[in-house]
């Protein structure tokens, strides 16, 4: 099937951030009935997008991929300066997928956190409209639902286990910048062995 290329757009992100500010100022926050209306929205869709979540946790459990994964932890840093050794982790595809939709459902519960502190608080009401929809967004182009959801192949950018995303990548990617390093370095490393290989023979 594969997943639309539209939700994996750059640009579609883009297009809807400016979208949504536009109508987010014709709005009259003003209005009791619509900021009413306005939070039951955002916190619906905030409970829909932690069901599908945990329906998509169900799937992957479904399909019991006990495949041995095994790969590096990142270094974590510390406040002195120094970072603890990478740590080696063995674990099973569908543990390591479960963990990583895990951690996109504590990801958007401490974003509900913050968004809810700055309405209620500080009186900040525009986000509730982007913040409605781009949950959802979110969990249907997770490389997870990408993989199970849309049935694209885990290979290339959704081989496990996944890079770090550079969340600028895209707005440097528009200028110019490299966003393949990881990769490139990644096929460095892999064809150091043939290089040298040649090089004996020659």
């Amino acid at each position: 099937m594969g997943s639309p290329s539209i939700l994996t757009n750059p640009m579609f992100n883009m297009g809807f951030l400016l979208v949504s500010m536009q109508l987010a100022k014709k709005i009259d926050w003003e209005d009791p009935n619509v900021l009413t209306y306005a939070r039951i929205g955002y916190f619906s869709a905030q409970v829909l997008v932690v069901a599908l979540a945990y329906g998509l946790i169900t799937l992957i459990r479904k399909k019991n991929d006990t495949t041995v994964l095994t790969y590096n932890a990142p270094a974590k840093s510390s406040l002195t300066g120094g970072g603890s050794a990478p740590e080696t982790i063995t674990t099973t595809v569908r543990d390591y997928d479960v963990d990583q939709v895990k951690q996109f459902i504590q990801s958007t519960m401490t974003s509900v956190l913050i968004i809810s502190v700055m309405h209620f608080q500080f009186k900040f009401t525009q986000p509730l409209l982007m913040q409605s929809i781009m949950p959802i967004k979110n969990l249907l182009t997770h490389k997870e639902a990408l993989i199970h959801l849309w049935g694209d192949a885990p290979e290339g950018g959704l081989a496990r286990p996944f890079v770090a995303e550079n969340p600028l990548a895209a707005i440097t990617g528009m200028f110019g910048g490299n966003t393949d390093a990881p990769a490139d370095a990644a096929a460095d490393t892999a064809a150091a062995p043939a290089v040298a290989e040649k090089s004996k023979k020659n």
